[in-house]
């Protein structure tokens, strides 16, 4: 009886870990959460990211909001904000992203409070 729990645990364990070892080759790209805060232009029903260019906004109307407003509002992203990248989270292991579901901090983007960290 005790060399089937021993049995059990060390299998467990194993599974564990080549778990753990395959989840460092799986990569998941962290996607924009709902409240971070972007810039949006009235004129042209665009949104931006905080670190916008000028030009991307001069002349215009701009306030800042949550991404699900601005969604819900049907703002668009501006595209020169997309070819820069700035929508885009960072590119972590499948490891950390399950890390960062049950509440512990990894690397990212975005604070859980939708402040843009870089």
């Amino acid at each position: 009886m005790k060399k089937k729990y021993q049995v059990i645990t060390v299998i467990l364990i194993s599974l564990f870990l080549i778990g753990f070892f395959l989840s460092i080759y799986v990569t998941v790209e962290e996607k924009v959460p709902d409240n971070a805060v972007v810039v949006i232009t009235l004129e042209d029903k665009l949104y931006h990211s905080i670190h916008f260019d000028y030009v991307c906004v001069a002349g215009k109307t701009a306030k800042t909001t949550s991404l699900r407003e601005a969604l819900s509002k049907g703002y668009k992203p501006d595209s020169h904000c997309q070819n820069l990248g700035y929508f885009r989270g960072n590119r972590r292991f499948l490891f950390h992203h399950l890390l960062s579901k049950i509440g512990i901090e990894v690397s990212s983007r975005w604070d859980k409070y939708g402040n843009w960290l870089w």
